[in-house]
């Protein structure tokens, strides 16, 4: 990082903690584990944006450039054109070295190297990253701070064709120069981490086992550079390769941030990463804000004050959360959608029907929608459905719902055509009904019902309807009987068949009336 970036890094680090109060409010989940945040950057003529031409899973991944080549200046002692693009993961404040199990990412190398990755060491414990080395430029700085670099070069530590001997530790290496030779890397496949296409063991995860760098001394492995495997650095054992001298570095070395990037140190470099996990969690997979709405639930309310709650949360960062109202006709209850800041209610709500919309944006710009439909109804309006057992074996036709309508209300001959039955998510319509005596009776198919039913001592069946202007919504229990599955487990069926035909002719009877009721209200029968 040249200076500059060393400050916006701190800077970004101090505004995320301050907006932390802020995504509280508005109800997201900062819960990533180790993670507080991520962001994607660049250096030079470098890019990182998400993209849908190719993925690991799902329909985004990541698309990192580095145009070009670098080179390096020997009069200015450091490196002159180099372009990144980068993810970085920014880590809770007290994150350690000991708190890194492993980090893994799928990886599309398009062209170049592949993308490595860098730990952002915070050596003397102030919270600022101070690097002696310029992570960009490889400037020296002279700061106290600095990284550990893991790069698919050196992995596995045991190489075909080319390795440097160190301690009798052999780190294989990557050579531009030969190309298509020895270990190079896969182009245009998906591969896991520092996989290659003949998948060596311990390259699909960085982890204890994954052979590191520091930063400040010199890539290679050459002579007065720091080599060893991640769970060396955490002991605290790495030696400078032909010298005495110990990294400072151990497991309770804070880390302020982790970076996955590619460079054009080796010539320009392409890739996609995708399902980007620390410490075996995925974390970043998707550039849309994870949006669930918990009020208003998909229910029915009273008239007056609707709560509202929603949870957003992101990786990058979220932006902003807004809902808005529509009512049966199509309007907006709101003139502009409403900026969400921590539960609140939609106050003094009246009767009908309403579809809820909230919308969340993260840093990146992305929005993800949810949208929930509920009802505001009067609940003073009661039902009341006959008969009160239900045998689904008998041959009756109707089964009548009463509406008791309170005093005050106004009433038409027509009502009986909004009343309906719901069970189990199906809605039954009614086929013909009568208002009389402050009640509106409504008959409903008992064939129709009955194939609906299952038996119960408790069956719950919900009705909706509209009285005048009023819309209502109750709920009635009935018992639902089937004698003859009784009969047959006992073996009676002789028995009882007699006795239920019985039953079953008596009810005819009865429903002979109900249909010249029926036959003398036929103005009133849905067409």
């Amino acid at each position: 990082m040249t200076k500059n970036k060393i400050k916006t890094f701190a800077f970004l680090m101090t505004l995320l903690v301050s907006m932390m109060p802020l995504l509280g409010s508005m109800g997201a989940s900062t819960d990533y584990g180790i993670v507080s945040e991520a962001e994607l950057s660049y250096s030079g003529d470098g890019s990182a944006r998400w993209c849908s031409t190719t993925a690991h899973s799902g329909g985004w991944s990541i698309n990192l450039t580095a145009p070009n080549k670098a080179s390096w200046d020997g009069v200015l002692e450091k490196g002159v054109g180099v372009n990144e693009g980068r993810v970085t993961i920014e880590l809770d404040e007290g994150v350690t070295l000991g708190n890194i199990e492993n980090i893994t990412w799928w990886v599309k190398t398009v062209t170049g190297y592949p993308p490595h990755v860098d730990l952002l060491l915070d050596i003397d414990g102030d919270g600022d990253y101070d690097p002696e080395k310029d992570l960009v430029t490889g400037e020296i700085i002279g700061g106290p701070d600095d990284a550990i670099v893991a790069e698919f070069a050196y992995q596995p530590y045991v190489g075909t064709g080319y390795w440097y001997n160190a301690s009798n530790d052999p780190y294989g290496h990557y050579d531009p120069d030969l190309n298509d030779m020895f270990y190079n890397p896969a182009y245009g496949v998906w591969l896991e981490t520092f996989q290659n296409d003949t998948l060596e063991a311990m390259t699909d995860h960085f982890d204890n086992g994954t052979v590191c760098w520091l930063y400040s001394g010199l890539p290679g492995p050459y002579p007065d550079g720091y080599f060893g495997k991640l769970e060396d650095f955490k002991e605290g054992t790495v030696q400078v390769i032909n010298g005495s001298n110990v990294a400072p570095v151990d497991n309770d070395t804070r880390i302020l941030a982790i970076q996955i990037e590619v460079d054009n140190w080796l010539g320009a470099s392409e890739a996609y990463v995708d399902d980007i996990a620390v410490n075996g969690e995925v974390l970043i997979s998707q550039p849309h804000p994870t949006l669930s709405l918990v009020n208003p639930e998909y229910v029915t309310y009273e008239p007056g004050d609707i709560p509202v709650e929603i949870l957003a949360s992101d990786i990058f960062g979220i932006a902003e959360v807004m809902y808005n109202v529509k009512n049966s006709m199509g309007d907006w209850l709101y003139s502009s959608n409403q900026t969400y800041t921590g539960a609140t209610d939609i106050e003094d709500l009246p009767v009908g029907e309403y579809a809820f919309f909230t919308w969340a944006t993260n840093t990146l710009g992305y929005t993800s929608s949810v949208e929930r439909s509920f009802s505001v109804r009067v609940s003073e309006i009661t039902v009341e459905i006959h008969p009160k057992t239900l045998n689904l074996k008998s041959g009756g036709r109707w089964v009548t719902v009463v509406v008791l309508i309170p005093e005050g209300y106004e009433t038409d001959e027509e009502d009986w055509d909004s009343v309906e039955l719901k069970i189990n998510g199906v809605t039954l319509e009614g086929v013909w009904g009568v208002v009389e005596d402050g009640r509106l009776m409504v008959k409903f198919d008992r064939a129709e019902l009955v194939e609906k039913l299952e038996e119960g001592e408790e069956v719950v069946i919900e009705v909706t309807g509209e009285i005048g202007t009023v819309l209502f919504q109750d709920s009635d229990t009935i018992r639902v009987i089937n004698p003859g599955k009784n009969s047959n487990s006992h073996g009676n069926v002789k028995q009882n068949g007699p006795k239920n035909t019985a039953n079953e002719n008596k009810g005819n009877n009865g429903n002979k009336g109900n249909n010249g009721k029926s036959t003398n209200n036929n103005k009133g029968s849905k067409k």
